[in-house]
C-alpha cells in the first residue's frame, strides 16, 4: 500500500494541485449560454401621468363641472345654459379653465337622453375626458 502513495509524481503536489483552466472555461461558455438564452420579459404595468417638476409653469387648472338636474336643466359654473348654446358655452369654460376635461353630475331622477346630450356636445367640441360624479345614497 505504501507503493501506491509513491506511485504519484512530486509535480503533482508542488503545482499546487491540478489544472483548474478547462473547468473555468467551461464555467464562462455556461455563463454565456445562459446570458444568451435568458428571456427578459417586460410586464406592462399602469400608466400613471406624473405631476409635472415645476408648478410654476404650468398654469393651474380648474375644474369644469356640469350639473343636470332631474328636469335636464344644465347648469356650467352655477349659470343655467340653453341646450342650444351648450357646445358655445363648454368651449368657453375650457378657455377660461385651461381645462380640457370635464364633471357632469347629474340628479338620480335625470333622464339617461339628457346625459347622452351633454357627453355628444363635449365629444363634437373636443372635451378629452369626462367623469361621471353621483351623490352617496344613504
Amino acid at each position: 500500500m505504501a507503493r501506491h502513495r509513491k506511485d504519484r509524481p512530486a509535480s503533482f503536489l508542488a503545482e499546487g494541485g491540478p489544472d483548474m483552466t478547462p473547468l473555468i472555461d467551461c464555467v464562462f461558455l455556461l455563463l454565456i449560454f445562459f446570458m444568451v438564452t435568458t428571456v427578459f420579459l417586460h410586464t406592462k404595468g399602469l400608466e400613471v401621468d406624473m405631476p409635472a417638476q415645476s408648478e410654476a409653469t404650468e398654469e393651474k387648472k380648474k375644474d369644469i363641472n356640469v350639473l343636470l338636474d332631474r328636469d335636464g336643466k344644465i347648469q356650467i359654473k352655477g349659470e343655467d345654459v340653453q341646450p342650444a348654446a351648450l357646445a358655445a358655452r363648454l368651449v368657453a369654460a375650457m378657455e377660461e379653465a385651461n381645462n380640457e376635461n370635464i364633471i357632469i353630475q347629474a340628479d338620480g331622477e335625470c333622464a339617461q337622453k339628457h346625459v347622452v346630450f351633454v357627453v355628444d356636445k363635449a365629444k363634437e367640441v373636443g372635451v378629452e375626458g369626462i367623469a361621471f360624479v353621483r351623490e352617496r345614497e344613504e
